[in-house]
Order: C-alpha cells, then sequence, then structure tokens
C-alpha cells in the first residue's frame, strides 16, 4: 500500500458542520498495549521446526494493518501504542515499565497517518536500543507494568464524551501469568490491584480487550488471570471469547 507520508486527505475546515458532527459522533479512540517481554521477540516455530515471525513482529504487523483501514475510511479516529515491560519509561505519569510511542510526551492521541504507519511498521529494528524489553514482575519487585500500562492508557482516553466517542485499551500477549513469578500475598495483592485498576476503567466506559497469542508448546490460559481482568465469569464465555 502506497501512502504520501505528508498525507493524503482533506483539510477539516473543507467539510460542512453536520459532517463534522456525525464523526464525532462514531469516533474510536482505542490505546493499544504491547507487551514486550523477551519471550514476545522469540521466533516461533512450526511442527516441523521451521521458523516463523516473533510474536511481536505478528503484533507489529497487525497494529500496522488496522492503522491503514482507519487512514482510509475512519482517518478521524485517534490512537495511542503503548509498550509495558520496557526498561525506558515514556509517559507523563512516569510510570517504571512503560513506553508510550507516538505520543509519549502529551495527552492527546493520534490520528492515524501515513508517517505514523511508515515509522512503526519498522519499529522492531531500533526497539533494543530505544525503549528494550525486560523481563516481568519478579520476585522482590515492587513495580507492577501492567497496573501502569493500564493506568496510562486510561489517562491518555480521558478526553471526549464516552457517550459519543468509542474508547478502546486493547492488550497484546504471549504471557497468560503475568504475575507467574511472584508468590503469597505480595503476588494477590498485585492480581487485586491491577483487576481493579481494571474495573474502574471499564466503569468509567473505557472496554478493554485482550489478544492472547499462545506459544508452539503452550496454550494461552485465559483462566489464570486475564478472564478476570477483562471480566469474564464462566469456562463456556472463556472458551466463546477465545474462539471469537
Amino acid at each position: 500500500m502506497d501512502l504520501d507520508p505528508e498525507g493524503i486527505f482533506r483539510d477539516d475546515s473543507d467539510e460542512d458542520e453536520d459532517n463534522v458532527q456525525e464523526r464525532e459522533a462514531s469516533k474510536d479512540m482505542a490505546v493499544y498495549i504491547v507487551d514486550a517481554l523477551p519471550k514476545m521477540f522469540t521466533p516461533a516455530t512450526t511442527q516441523d521446526n521451521e521458523k516463523q515471525e516473533t510474536h511481536f513482529n505478528t503484533i507489529v504487523n497487525c497494529i500496522t494493518e488496522s492503522l491503514k483501514t482507519q487512514i482510509i475510511g475512519r482517518s478521524y479516529d485517534e490512537v495511542a501504542i503503548c509498550f509495558f515491560n520496557t526498561k525506558e519509561k515514556k509517559n507523563l505519569q512516569d510510570s517504571a515499565g512503560v513506553y508510550v510511542y507516538n505520543v509519549g510526551d502529551r495527552e492527546q492521541l493520534d490520528r492515524p497517518t501515513a508517517k505514523l504507519i511508515k515509522y512503526f511498521f519498522c519499529i522492531e529494528d531500533s526497539f533494543m536500543s530505544t525503549s528494550g524489553s525486560r523481563f516481568g514482575i519478579t520476585a522482590g519487585s515492587r513495580e507492577n507494568t501492567l497496573y501502569n500500562a493500564l493506568w496510562v492508557a486510561q489517562a491518555l482516553l480521558r478526553k471526549g464524551s464516552v457517550k459519543t466517542i468509542s474508547k478502546r485499551i486493547l492488550i497484546f500477549t504471549n504471557e497468560d501469568d503475568p504475575f507467574g513469578t511472584i508468590t503469597g500475598a505480595v503476588k494477590t495483592d498485585m492480581i487485586r490491584t491491577t483487576v481493579q485498576r481494571a474495573k474502574d476503567a471499564q466503569d468509567l466506559g473505557l472496554s478493554i480487550e485482550l489478544l492472547p497469542l499462545s506459544r508452539p508448546d503452550e496454550q494461552f490460559d485465559m483462566s489464570l488471570f486475564y478472564a478476570d481482568l477483562i471480566g469474564l465469569d464462566g469456562d463456556e464465555i472463556i472458551e466463546s471469547y477465545e474462539r471469537r
């Protein structure tokens, strides 16, 4: 797809007021939250031991295609791309382990543009030297990077009325148990506070979606944690969500 990096759409001032109001009423605001654990960068393998792209690369391609679709049909939508479990931090809340790629130094989200697509598509080449990958929440750690990412995403989606704008947080990860190395009361408390953070966001009208990625030797088990985070109750509902 060949896109002009300087932008190819007419100015908003060319549109009449009715059209502006109509598009504002159907605007979609989304924050993509992408896990940056080292295992996200391990090439997957098939049963024939043929190497495939990494899960990180799969996610980059997925988000890129979504942005391309928006830039053609819904160029007034707004997006932010946020990584968690990163060595570097870049966000207005100064939260550890969270790196906001495109709007790290301001509150407003971006409209999908050709320039954003062009540079984001190549992010894997420079990711380690800019934001970096680190292991998730480890024993003795006080930093809950998933909690931090949800907090940052909620702040980014503060603008606009939920009555007229769709606001979504989309989480991409291949780790079904982000607190797996933690034990005892510390783990219980981290799970509770993270689930509560997600519930608080949902109470404000933000939807939270999960796109789980299963590793070749291990099926993603939503019942370990993420079913509670996004509010799925019951085995049948979880199975239906996984199939969908």
